[in-house]
């Protein structure tokens, strides 16, 4: 059994090294070194066998996807422009449609597939994200599974920051940021987040939708990113400075980073 494990550990970490290696080449290490932690634990999170059917909403740049097809899932896509990354989903041989969550339903069939990814997109909805998570039920086939991530609305790096902006009798949002939200017309709004979601809405949200949820945890996949022992010659109280964060998380679950459940149809 163990030696089981570790050939699946092995595996995995084969096709990690290999989709940083692709990711590389296109120009866009640091954005796969940003989110590698992110994709593991929705990795984990997939338990289905190979073979199974998988719609990964929201694709681009597709680092996820291509892991997804690398651990052996057929997998299909939607996203908002998906013309940007059309010669990676030719390499992948994954059909992407596009598709404006808010504004047309899904361009599937009911019950057309095993599970759903629905990672760090929730935030970005302006309105009720209820009618596209009720679309994800509807393209589910009994028994299916949604998986959905988003940013922890308490995480604690982020509430210190407002704790500290409020104290400082400062706008909860810099000037610069504030400017960058009001500048932004029609679907360019979709870059920024329009809110985040504590576990607790998550899950209602979840179950509102018409799923069963058969898991909820808090991840931590931000407060890994910048621990590389190498950094710690380069930029040490940086370091050391994440290192406290990650402490604090470590020992607090519901103050991590990131939000993770999984619903079950049927």
């Amino acid at each position: 059994m163990m030696r089981a494990a570790m050939a699946t550990q092995t595996a995995s970490s084969s096709i990690f090294d290999h989709v940083e290696r692709a990711a590389r080449a296109d120009g866009k290490a640091a954005y796969f070194r940003l989110h590698r932690h992110r994709f593991a634990a929705m990795l984990r999170a997939i338990d289905a066998l190979k073979g199974a059917s998988v719609l990964e909403v929201g694709v681009t740049p597709g680092h996820f996807t291509e892991l997804l097809v690398q651990s052996g899932y057929k997998v299909s896509g939607v996203d908002l422009d998906p013309s940007k990354r059309q010669a990676l989903w030719e390499r992948l041989g994954v059909e992407v449609r596009r598709a404006n969550l808010e504004r047309e339903p899904l361009p599937f069939a009911d019950g057309s597939f095993d599970w759903v990814v629905f990672s760090e997109v929730i935030e970005h909805l302006l309105y009720s994200p209820l009618p596209v998570l009720r679309e994800f039920a509807r393209v589910l086939r009994p028994g299916g599974r949604l998986l959905v991530t988003t940013p922890n609305e308490l995480y604690f790096k982020s509430r210190l920051r407002t704790i500290l902006r409020a104290a400082l009798w400062l706008p909860l949002s810099t000037r610069d940021e504030f400017r960058h939200q009001m500048l932004l017309e029609g679907e360019a709004r979709y870059t920024t987040h329009a809110r985040t979601y504590t576990m607790s809405e998550l899950t209602w949200l979840v179950e509102q939708a018409g799923l069963r949820v058969t898991a909820s945890r808090f991840e931590a996949p931000w407060e890994q990113v910048g621990l590389e022992a190498a950094r710690l010659r380069t930029h040490p109280l940086r370091v050391i400075a994440k290192g406290a964060f990650a402490a604090v998380t470590a020992a607090l679950p519901p103050t991590r980073s990131m939000l993770l459940v999984v619903g079950r149809k049927g």
